[in-house]
């Protein structure tokens, strides 16, 4: 027997999201996620006044919208 029910994303708060989508030796900051979702690069969910994330529609996100280049790279240009 099939079940139709479609499961919900996850949503999470933004401590979360990091500890979810990087390990330790390579977190962001907070600030740097606050940064991002001002300048709306990734996706979030206004719940009344508070913030949450889907932890796949973020990590989509970041891998499409996110290459990191070394120094070296960014000075040949």
């Amino acid at each position: 027997m099939e079940s139709n029910i479609t499961q919900s994303p996850q949503l999470v708060r933004a401590e979360r999201l990091l500890e979810l989508l990087f390990d330790d030796e390579s977190r962001p900051s907070l600030r740097w996620l606050r940064q991002m979702q001002a300048q709306r690069k990734i996706p979030y969910v206004k719940i009344g006044h508070l913030v949450r994330f889907d932890v796949a529609q973020v990590r989509t996100s970041l891998e499409e919208d996110c290459t990191v280049h070394s120094r070296k790279h960014l000075r040949r240009r």
